[in-house]
């Protein structure tokens, strides 16, 4: 029966799932700190997505072959080939039933957003697989270097008949041969070696003959120099073992830097889209100019020259804004790609709710401009005043949009009152280091307390105004029949539409684009730069990794000298054997049986192979401990480095702000101007230029505002993934968002020395909260 079970062995599955136990309980082992924990998963990739498998792992069908490969396949055409294989079927490489695995919209699409591009990277991602398989296959290879110390124990058996000679000294034999084997490698050095070997043999021809033979040989040696004790023995064990939890540390670092290449590729994605809708504006813009000015020179008050330039700037918009959707499409098909792990026509759409922060305008106040545009158009096509009947109609027209405009006046005075409210709640907390940094706060606090105040002034002037001239349209409609047509016509064409209307118009349109302009808020880093360097320090997983090495290096280098040392092992050999004459398996006969006990001694001579060794892991200790300073250097410079940016970024986000507030002005000033011939140092001949300049300049600007935002964004998370205390959970959301655990200045606490005398640093910080960050899902 045991030789039976020694045919069959254990199944495939029962050895797949015997190494995952191990490999699973070495990576439970090393999960000992937050700051390089990994959430519990299966190295297979999840049966739901692309790149999972939902076959039985140890019985895959056969996958459909290459039919340019298959006539050159050995045994193509066989009845062999298919043996046992026939019933697992066939498969294709990938199974499509995973697009039905996908929660989509009603339309057929999966809205992206940084929450859920996580979720599709983290299950379909092939890097982020293959990042996932290296960490197993590294604590696969310990249970081999792991099994070298554990007793093993090895069996063979041989059946064979012999035939020999012919009649009188013809012997025909039945020989059975076993040998059991252990071998026991112990951290000492020692090495046991127990070797039982049992023969047996039938003879058939009638002789009676028949022998059994049987052999125990003991063997066990223990070094004394060379080889000889745990610290040099065990050295491989140990740098494997090691090894383990570096790799386990990698993986937490990729998985941060994981998370932010995520985030950032889906907030470059939105650059690109605010960048397209801003185009789109501009063309509008650029079309809504161009009507208005081919009604111009119709009229005979501009010339064609003024039109024409606008003509041209109109296409030339149009061309840009192809360019910028294919350009994004290509992206977003990048992005599927190498980055979710999708196909590149997957249905997919942009969640824009981070967008709504930047549309700067009542969607309304566009709609009176273009209502307006076109009434004022209409207007112009008249060459002599027109009916009265027409002059009322276009005046209860206007009056709409007057209380259209009204209500609106009550959302940017929420909004106003919105922004003095925040201001005075950030007074005395903004700026109040003695840093540069601090000073440009202080400063930046102070124009925008100047600039609420000044707009809160404006703000009522304006809405004063407003209901003036909803008045004045009131008394034109009650007074028209009294007019002359002539004063009734410019009073409405040039006074009430052309200008009250269009002023009142722009004035809201740049108060609200100012007041929310500075409601957009960034997610501010309250930490100097000596603080993060000492948090990063504390922290980064690479680092302690480097220090870690730079002790293996070391121990490698004390386990090679030793190897220089001569020989000199204490050993005994025992074989005890059975009396030849008798039939007896474990009956062993003192006087066939031998003992042997000494000292083998290896004179240290003919060392240059040691000596290359032990050289060569010397020069690889000081690489070591260089790489360990060049690390740490470099996780200093790419702090500061992330510091200045973040602080870069940040001041040239509040620039922009100031910058997007002049170009928006300058916009409705150049259109006032364009409309109304009333600029008094540009002339009408260069209105049309002047326009064009102040709609590119608008462009520009909020085009800036949007990439010096994301750039923030994507300077804060560079930051915090290079602080190492990223806590990203299993469904990939980062849960500690703006909340440091770890201690952000001054000296670590003191710690214990450990044996080398080498100060240690604090194992365990603070657990981390779990509090929502920026894309954490309701």
């Amino acid at each position: 029966m045991a030789l039976l079970f020694s045919f069959v062995g254990c199944t495939r599955r029962y050895y797949r799932e015997f190494a995952d136990r191990d490999v699973y309980r070495i990576e439970e082992d090393r999960q000992t700190d937050w700051r390089w924990a990994l959430p519990p998963r299966p190295v297979e990739a999840n049966p739901n997505s692309r790149i999972g498998d939902k076959h039985d792992p140890d019985h895959e069908p056969i996958p459909h072959d290459d039919p340019g490969a298959r006539p050159f396949q050995v045994t193509a055409g066989r009845p062999f080939e298919f043996v046992g294989w026939k019933k697992r079927g066939t498969a294709p490489v990938e199974d499509l039933s995973w697009l039905q695995n996908i929660p989509r919209d009603a339309d057929g699409t999966v809205k992206l957003s940084g929450s859920s591009a996580m979720q599709l990277a983290l299950m379909n991602s092939r890097d982020y697989q293959t990042q996932v398989e290296n960490v197993y296959l590294q604590a696969l290879a310990l249970t081999l270097i792991r099994f070298s110390f554990f007793p093993q124990l090895f069996s063979n058996q041989t059946t064979q008949y012999r035939h020999f000679g012919a009649k009188k000294n013809e012997s025909n034999q039945l020989q059975l041969f076993t040998q059991d084997t252990l071998n026991w490698s112990f951290y000492s050095g020692a090495q046991l070696l127990v070797n039982f070997a049992n023969s047996l043999v039938f003879e058939y021809n009638g002789h009676g003959f028949q022998t059994v033979n049987s052999g125990l040989a003991v063997s066990l040696s223990q070094p004394l120099l060379r080889g000889a004790w745990a610290r040099n023995v065990t050295q491989p064990l140990s740098l494997q073992e090691r090894g383990v939890l570096y790799a386990v540390r990698d993986f937490a670092r990729y998985r941060r830097a994981f998370y932010v290449n995520t985030v950032s590729g889906y907030l470059n994605l939105l650059v690109q889209l605010q960048q397209i809708r801003n185009q789109e504006n501009n063309v509008q813009s650029l079309q809504r100019s161009l009507d208005e000015y081919n009604a111009l020179v119709e009229a005979n008050i501009f010339n064609a020259i003024q039109r024409d330039t606008i003509a041209n700037q109109f296409l030339g918009a149009r061309q840009t804004l192809l360019g910028q959707e294919a350009l994004f499409q290509t992206s977003l098909d990048q992005y599927r790609v190498q980055q979710l792990g999708l196909p590149a026509d997957f249905p997919m759409t942009l969640d824009e709710s981070l967008l709504k922060q930047f549309e700067l305008n009542d969607t309304r106040l566009d709609t009176l401009r273009r209502d307006n545009d076109a009434l004022y158009l209409a207007l112009l096509q008249y060459d002599q005043p027109p009916a009265r009947q027409v002059m009322v109609d276009a005046a209860r027209k206007l009056k709409g949009e007057f209380q259209q405009l009204v209500a609106v006046t009550d959302i940017v005075d929420k909004e106003l009152k919105q922004w003095l409210a925040r201001i005075e709640e950030e007074k005395g907390k903004v700026g109040t280091g003695p840093g540069p940094t601090e000073q440009d706060e202080r400063a930046s606090f102070e124009n925008q307390r100047k600039l609420s105040n000044d707009l809160a002034k404006s703000f009522q002037a304006a809405r004063e105004s407003l209901a003036d001239n909803v008045d004045n349209t009131d008394e034109f409609l009650e007074s028209i029949d009294l007019l002359p047509r002539e004063d009734a016509w410019r009073k409405l064409r040039q006074e009430l539409v052309g200008r009250d209307f269009r002023a009142r118009l722009s004035e809201l349109f740049v108060i609200q684009t100012q007041v929310r302009v500075y409601l957009i808020e960034l997610n501010r880093v309250e930490m100097t730069v000596p603080q993060a360097i000492s948090t990063a320090l504390e922290n980064r997983l690479d680092l302690m990794n480097s220090l870690g090495e730079v002790t293996d290096a070391w121990r490698n280098v004390e386990a090679a000298g030793n190897q220089l040392l001569a020989g000199l092992n204490v050993f005994y050999q025992g074989n005890l054997n059975t009396a030849p004459n008798k039939l007896s398996i474990l009956r062993f006969d003192a006087h066939y049986s031998q003992h042997l006990a000494g000292v083998r001694f290896d004179a240290p001579i003919v060392r240059r192979a040691e000596r290359n060794t032990y050289r060569a892991d010397q020069i690889m200790f000081q690489r070591a401990r260089r790489n360990y300073m060049l690390n740490h250097d470099e996780i200093v410079r790419q702090i500061r480095l992330d510091m200045r940016e973040l602080n870069l970024n940040r001041r040239q986000f509040e620039i922009g702000r100031e910058q997007l507030l002049v170009a928006a002005r300058l916009v409705d000033q150049a259109e006032y101007n364009a409309r109304t011939g009333t600029s008094a140092d540009t002339g009408n001949q260069s209105a049309g230029l002047y326009l064009l300049q102040a709609l590119n300049g608008l462009l520009g600007a909020k085009n800036t505002l949007i990439q010096n935002w994301v750039q923030y964004e994507i300077s804060r998370l560079n930051l915090y993934r290079d602080f190492d205390l990223m806590n990203i959970d299993a469904q990939g959301v980062w849960t500690n968002d703006n909340d440091l655990s770890a201690p952000r200045g001054g000296s670590a606490p003191a710690a214990a020395a450990d044996p080398v005398g080498a100060p240690t640093e604090p194992l365990l910080p603070p657990p981390a909260p779990a509090g929502p960050g920026p894309f954490a899902r309701p």
